[in-house]
């Protein structure tokens, strides 16, 4: 194993804090034992990130883009100041003049990242750059900020056992070492070919790249060469990567209609972007003769060829012998084999353990997006946070391949069936569920299938996509295996309509969308400058959606036998293309079934008016939106609660009242349900007032008198026999009317709890109706 250790760094006085005294940090002390080594242990509450950072006394203010304090200074000879002067020039901008600097020391539970405690490890050291543009037009001093991530390391020694270091990554990211744990890992798990069609079991095109000796490629037509109509296991590997910005993505090399006969004669290594010619050197190094990429294998500005081969995806990763995962790169024009680390060496010397003494390595990785990124190892890294990891195609390109290799920012991970496996042999715990979920496999029954498909539906939400039309072709490769291939049971996005019509909008993460008032999110429902989904289906949104919460949910673990439609649902859906699973033009649900008026109105200031035909007062139903900002004097006129479905009322259910939350900002702004659930309520003329006129929680009262089933001061009491309407939850879909008369569009969803006036008896008092949702 060759790893080159930098020479320690000479620092200058005001990077001496970098060789920071563990004895200074409060509560840190020595833990471990003779027989398993000694280790540092510190004060780190493992349910509060920020509790992870040990910020340093280190500020420092720079001018662009020549950095002359920091030049002065590493001529002089800071080995630190050289770094981060190369560092924060890779990453700088034109269009700044200053930069302002501060460092902290980032912890984790070692080898774990287990929530429930374990020893903690020196994970990395995180610059935040501030940058500062002198005065623009306005006379204002804009900024910005960027986070550099250095991650710390170690090649085995008492210094890294006492800091409990990463082990430092070979120079070569296909040493001899690397590539015998990856082929020994390919090797020992077998690739079973399947496929959706009768034809071939392999992609449409590929590219034989030769041999190591050899400077050119070819595009093959698979249904044509003899070597695939012969034999249905010829091994290759395909490519998963960020095509990157629009300019790099222009000047990708691809295949286009009037270059097709060239690509098929052959071309050159030394044409290709950077990210195809890494692939190659890599898939030659795996002893691979074939390769799938998407922007040479798909005739790129051919749509008929591109729904086409969008369509087949499941065929292109789900029988690839290898499918080579790049998240160290951003973009085709950037490799991910080379190893060309800014780093250099720091010395360490125990204060606590004043016999241990050494160094560690600080490499720069890159940028991150928060700070508590820098807490992960280099595989979950890749698999939560890296561009790659949030592009959405790439859901189904990890989740169809049976074996991957990962080009981490520092390390090579190989995922087979069989487990994970990471260069320099470390052990790793795999953070999130993805490849849990490889619903396609023999022997999963309907429902387990269509659990797993809600849940990467969920996690599919909150992925980048260069092209909002992508948002169906892209996750339709794993659609087919849900269905079997019955097309016929999918109507865009869905396919049990009376279970997963009810969706929600997870307000709670803020990152995954727009803030949009009621008004602007129906016009962009109506409005859409490119049609992507009917306003019923999850893929119209742009922000996460989820199919449940803590308190009501319908597709759980186990397979619900006490769900019931309660509706009559006619679908019909027009594709735009040949993917039967894939993008659509036009949608339309004819529900016929309850549906009831909804009055809630917000006055000023900080009241909400509940109103209703019925004055005896009480709860009817937990509502949720889909938009989040609400008008400090506003209505909800025309909105209808449409009854979907309902369920039987669980052991388990909380009937605390105290979960009813609604939040109320100062000046009588509302902002729930942005964050949690609104309830809606019969209260007459009665005005609901809040604790104050600052952001509260407000618990939401009950009229004193609610029904003959329950009173607002006690639970209900459970072994009071109840009709078998009245012992059922109801839940459904909120809508609004459309523009166009007659249709109406879904603006949110609600369940109701059988208590106070809720529950499916509530709805059954109220005539049915046919309405159509677009």
């Amino acid at each position: 194993m060759t790893t080159t250790i930098p020479p320690l760094a000479n620092l200058c006085e005001r990077c001496r804090v970098l060789e920071f005294d563990d004895s200074a940090w409060p509560g840190a002390h020595q833990a471990g034992s003779e027989a398993e080594g000694y280790y540092l242990e510190g004060p780190i509450d493992l349910y509060k990130p920020s509790t992870w950072s040990l910020k340093l006394d280190y500020s420092m203010r720079d001018s662009l883009p020549d950095l002359p304090r920091l030049e002065h200074t590493a001529k002089d000879g800071c080995g630190f100041c050289a770094v981060l002067k190369k560092s924060i020039q890779k990453y700088a901008k034109a269009c700044f003049d200053e930069v302002l600097v501060s460092l902290g020391y980032q912890w984790y539970p070692y080898n774990k990242m287990s929530w429930m405690g374990g020893p903690i490890g020196l994970k990395s050291l995180i610059a935040q750059l501030q940058w500062v543009v002198r005065i623009d037009n306005n006379g204002d001093h804009p900024n910005t900020s960027t986070l550099l991530h250095f991650g710390v390391d170690s090649p085995s020694s008492p210094c890294a056992q006492w800091l409990r270091l990463e082990s430092s990554p070979r120079d070569e990211t296909l040493s001899p070492e690397n590539l015998d744990m990856i082929l020994n890992n390919i090797k020992n798990n077998d690739c079973v070919r399947t496929t959706t069609e009768s034809t071939s079991t392999y992609p449409t095109r590929l590219i034989d790249i030769g041999d190591d000796e050899s400077t050119s490629c070819r595009l093959v037509e698979t249904s044509l060469d003899a070597t695939f109509v012969q034999s249905p296991n010829i091994p290759y590997a395909a490519l998963s990567y960020c095509w990157g910005s629009p300019e790099d993505s222009t000047r990708q090399f691809k295949t286009k209609k009037d270059s097709l006969d060239e690509r098929l004669n052959g071309f050159e290594l030394s044409e290709v972007s950077p990210i195809l010619r890494d692939a190659i050197i890599a898939t030659r190094a795996l002893r691979i003769q074939y390769l799938w990429v998407d922007a040479v294998c798909i005739i790129q500005h051919d749509s008929k060829d591109w729904e086409k081969e969008s369509s087949r995806m499941s065929v292109v990763f789900q029988n690839a012998t290898v499918t080579i995962c790049t998240p160290v790169s951003t973009s085709c024009q950037q490799g991910f084999l080379t190893r060309d680390w800014i780093m250099t060496s720091i010395k360490f010397q125990s204060k606590i353990n004043t016999t241990l003494s050494g160094s560690y390595i600080v490499r720069l990785l890159g940028e991150i997006d928060e700070e508590y990124h820098a807490a992960y190892e280099c595989f979950n890294f890749s698999a939560l946070f890296s561009n790659w990891a949030r592009r959405g195609w790439v859901l189904q390109e990890i989740e169809l391949s049976q074996r991957l290799v990962i080009f981490g920012r520092t390390k090579v991970h190989v995922v087979t069936e069989k487990g994970t496996h990471s260069e320099t042999n470390e052990a790793v715990k795999i953070l999130y569920s993805s490849r849990e979920a490889r619903f396609y496999q023999r022997g999963r029954n309907h429902w387990e299938k269509y659990r797993y498909w809600a849940r990467l539906v969920e996690r599919y939400s909150t992925r980048n996509l260069a092209y909002r039309s992508d948002k169906l072709p892209a996750i339709s490769g794993l659609a087919i295996p849900l269905l079997d291939g019955s097309s016929n049971r999918y109507f865009a996005g869905h396919t049990i309509l009376h279970v997963d019509l009810f969706w929600f909008m997870d307000h709670l993460s803020g990152s995954y969308g727009p803030d949009l008032t009621m008004d602007q999110m129906i016009n962009s429902l109506y409005n859409q400058q490119q049609y992507i989904a009917p306003s019923w289906s999850w893929a119209s949104r742009v922000s996460r959606i989820v199919f449940s919460d803590e308190r009501f949910g319908l597709i759980s673990d186990k397979e619900p036998s006490g769900i019931k439609n309660e509706c009559g649902i006619n679908c019909e859906i027009s594709l735009s293309g040949l993917n039967p699973y894939g993008a659509v033009d036009g949608g339309s649900l004819t529900i016929n079934g309850v549906v009831v008026p909804l009055v809630l109105r917000v006055e000023h200031p900080s009241r909400i008016l509940l109103e209703s035909a019925n004055k005896n007062g009480g709860y009817i139903a937990d509502m949720r939106f889909d938009w989040n900002l609400f008008e400090n004097i506003g209505s909800f006129e025309g909105l209808s609660l449409v009854l979907i479905g309902s369920k039987k009322v669980e052991e388990d259910f909380i009937w605390d009242d105290t979960r009813i939350i609604i939040l109320v900002g100062q000046g009588g702004n509302i902002y729930g349900p942005k964050d949690n659930w609104i309830v809606g309520g019969i209260q007459g003329h009665k005005r609901v007032n809040f604790l104050d006129d600052k952001l509260v929680h407000g618990i939401l009262p009950m009229a004193e008198k609610l029904s003959d089933r329950a009173s607002s001061s006690s639970e209900p009491d459970r072994n009071t026999h109840l009709g078998e309407d009245e012992e059922r939850c109801a839940y459904g879909i909120i809508v609004h009317p459309a523009p166009e008369p007659g249709k109406f569009l879904r603006v949110g969803a609600f369940f109701s709890v059988p208590r106070e006036c809720g529950g499916l008896g509530y709805f059954r008092s109220h005539p049915t109706r046919t309405i159509e949702i677009i």
